[in-house]
């Protein structure tokens, strides 16, 4: 078991923080060099699930307690369950590999929507072979990454030489072309009053720091821009419902004569939703994107009873109703697709945006999990769909980290957590198709 739980805090590493993206081929290898030899299979493979997931998602636990972090990690744990099961029915490794691949496409889906934050592709951001996602998606650096493990795992010569082989065709596969054209931006990381599950419980103070910031960072930089970006939850109070906000925004807009791109809480009849909303030069709203893919347990409650019975603090979560219809904004002439924090882990939301714009942004709230992993992990993640969807991507959050990225996934600038701070630049566009946009349609 000892062997397990260090092929466990190997795969680990290869997320970030740490992010020493090879630690993943050398965890998995042993993890299948173990299975192969131990009497119990689904037992260690649960054991492997477990820590690794334990290990990525600690930062969860930060300020609602140890108990749904390690539920959420014992969740991801099951889905080892039927890898260890079939190499003991079967004797196969392949087969096994093939089956952790099925079983991680499967909880990016299930249940409660899914959730993949720990799909072995997204500890692969400085891998070599990064570019394949452009052609197969991330289940495909995931494959490959497993494949390398396996080699790996039966080393012999011909093995390493079909591994050395696999890692010079990755490096040899072409980098996404550069954009033409581009919108000149300015990021706002405004920060927020308090950090946790009561970061919005002053929503007018979050909603005064960006507006104030973002008048000193233009004062500041001297420049015009196509339009100001501000992340999730920057106006966290409905401007329809209280006309003071209404009346900031407008004056800001029309003072500094630029449209504004905010993450805005609105209410509807059914519930709350979450927003990005484009608000012209005069300060009225042009075009309002609803979150599609919200949070479980975070924007909403599944199996509300058992969540309050687990953690009494499910209780003030307030379910959130889901948009229905993808929207892009046009920022001077050019589509610009949001996708709201969580949304970055759903393959489906994000290629649906892409395909219907020519760069990203990507509206963040991470005071949530302040001066934790979370931030790098979701930064890390944001770069693969850089690269998969080749867009560029502004990623903006209220206490960082905010990131210029091109359609590579290289961070061409990014700011530090905690910091009141801005990014001014210019975002690339591209119309470019991936392959795996091409096929998955």
């Amino acid at each position: 078991m000892v062997t397990i739980l260090f092929a466990a805090f190997l795969a680990s590493a290869s997320f970030e923080p740490i992010g020493i993206w090879f630690l993943a081929i050398f965890g998995f290898a042993l993890f299948f060099r173990k299975l192969k030899i131990v009497q119990r299979p689904v037992l260690h493979s649960f054991v492997f699930g477990f820590i690794l997931n334990a290990i990525v998602l600690y930062w969860s636990g930060k300020f609602v307690g140890a108990i749904p972090w390690l539920l959420l990690a014992l969740l991801q744990a099951f889905f080892y369950l039927p890898v260890g099961w079939i190499y003991r029915r079967f004797k196969n490794i392949w087969l096994a590999a093939l089956i952790l691949l099925a079983m991680e496409e499967l909880r990016t889906r299930f249940p409660f929507g899914g959730f993949g934050w720990t799909r072995v592709a997204f500890s692969q951001v400085e891998s070599p072979a990064l570019p394949i996602v452009a052609l197969g998606g991330v289940v495909a650096l995931s494959a490959f990454t497993i494949l390398a493990s396996i080699l790996l795992a039966r080393v012999n010569l011909k093995n390493l030489a079909l591994l050395v082989a696999i890692l010079l065709v990755a490096i040899a596969l072409p980098s996404n072309p550069e954009g033409s054209g581009s919108v000149k931006i300015l990021a706002i990381q405004g920060n927020t009053p308090e950090v946790g599950l009561g970061f919005n419980s002053r929503a007018k103070a979050v909603f005064d720091l960006h507006s104030q910031a973002t008048r000193e960072f233009a004062d500041f930089t001297r420049e015009t821009y196509d339009a100001i970006i501000w992340p999730e939850n920057a106006v966290d109070i409905d401007p329809n419902f209280y006309p003071d906000v209404a009346r900031k925004i407008t004056a800001l807009t029309r003072d500094l004569q630029t449209p504004l791109i905010a993450g805005v809480v609105t209410k509807s009849r059914q519930g709350p939703q979450n927003a990005s909303i484009l608000y012209s030069e005069n300060g009225t709203a042009e075009s309002i994107y609803l979150k599609r893919g919200l949070t479980p347990f975070g924007e909403f409650i599944p199996l509300r009873k058992l969540a309050e019975f687990v953690n009494p603090l499910a209780k003030n979560v307030v379910d959130f109703i889901p948009g229905q219809k993808r929207i892009v904004h046009r920022i001077a002439g050019n589509n610009i697709g949001p996708v709201i924090c969580y949304e970055i882990i759903n393959d489906s939301l994000v290629r649906d945006m892409a395909r219907s714009s020519q760069a990203l942004i990507v509206q963040n709230n991470n005071a949530t999990f302040a001066n934790t992993a979370q931030s790098e992990q979701q930064l890390a993640i944001t770069r693969i769909r850089a690269v998969e969807h080749s867009r560029y991507i502004l990623s903006v959050s209220t206490i960082g980290i905010s990131a210029f990225i091109d359609n590579n996934g290289r961070v061409l600038s990014e700011t530090a957590q905690k910091d009141k701070s801005f990014l001014a630049g210019e975002l690339m566009l591209s119309d470019r198709t991936t392959l795996v946009n091409r096929i998955l349609r």
